[in-house]
C-alpha cells in the first residue's frame, strides 16, 4: 500500500476499522506498515481516535451484553443485506406452524409456566415463546426475545398487532420503544425493519398471517 495525497472513502473506512481495532491479521499489520510512510492515513486515524476518546469520556461506561462486540464487527465486516431473505419466510415466522397448545383445563383457562423453552428463528439471535395460538380466529400470543444489535425483517400485518415491550428497547421507524412500551398496529399495515440496540424482550399478540415483504 503506498502513501496517499488525499482520502476516499475506502480509504477512511480503513482508518475507522483500524482505530475500532476491527482489522485482522494480514491486513491489519499492512495498515500499521502504511500509517509508517503515509502521513494523510496517519492524520485520519489520529483524528478519529482523538474523536473516539471524546465520545467515550463523554458517557457513563455500563457493562456491554454478552458477545456484543463480535456481533458488532460481525456486522461491520458482512455484506450490506436484509436481515432475513423471504425464502426464509417460514423458518423466520415459526409460529406459522404452531398447533394450538395442549394444556386447556376444564374451566377452559390455559396455563403456561414459566419453564418453558424459547424456540429459534431463521434469524439468529431471535428465539420466541409460544404462549397462546388460536388458528381458527388467526391470533397467536407469543414472548419474542431479541439479542442486541439484532434486526426482524419488513413485513405488512394481517391483522392487528399489539407490542408491549416488557424489558430492553426496540427501534421502530422512527420511533425508540423502550419497557414499559406500547404499540397496537392495524390490519394491512406495515413495519419496516425493527431492531433493537440493548436486546429486548416483548409480548406479542398478532395475526398469524403476516408477510415478510
Amino acid at each position: 500500500m503506498n502513501w496517499h495525497e488525499f482520502l476516499d472513502d475506502d480509504l477512511r473506512e480503513l482508518a475507522s476499522l483500524h482505530v475500532m481495532d476491527a482489522l485482522e491479521g494480514e491486513e491489519a499489520r499492512a495498515y500499521r506498515l502504511h500509517l509508517t510512510i503515509c502521513r494523510v492515513c496517519r492524520a485520519e486515524v489520529d483524528s478519529l481516535a482523538r474523536t473516539a476518546a471524546q465520545l467515550l469520556g463523554a458517557v457513563a461506561p455500563i457493562e456491554p451484553p454478552p458477545g456484543l462486540w463480535n456481533r458488532v464487527l460481525d456486522r461491520i465486516r458482512a455484506p450490506a443485506s436484509e436481515p432475513a431473505e423471504v425464502s426464509d419466510a417460514r423458518r423466520t415466522q415459526v409460529w406459522k406452524d404452531w398447533n394450538a397448545p395442549a394444556g386447556m383445563g376444564p374451566e377452559g383457562m390455559l396455563y403456561a409456566p414459566s419453564g418453558a423453552d424459547f424456540e429459534p428463528t431463521a434469524i439468529e439471535g431471535i428465539e420466541v415463546r409460544r404462549l397462546s395460538v388460536d388458528p381458527q380466529r388467526d391470533r397467536v400470543t407469543m414472548l419474542v426475545r431479541m439479542a442486541a444489535g439484532t434486526r426482524y425483517p419488513a413485513h405488512r400485518h394481517g391483522g392487528p398487532e399489539e407490542c408491549f415491550v416488557l424489558q430492553g428497547d426496540i427501534r421502530v421507524g422512527d420511533l425508540h420503544m423502550r419497557a414499559g412500551d406500547f404499540q397496537r398496529a392495524e390490519h394491512d399495515s406495515v413495519h419496516g425493519v425493527q431492531s433493537t440496540d440493548e436486546g429486548c424482550l416483548l409480548l406479542i399478540v398478532s395475526s398469524m398471517s403476516d408477510e415478510l415483504i
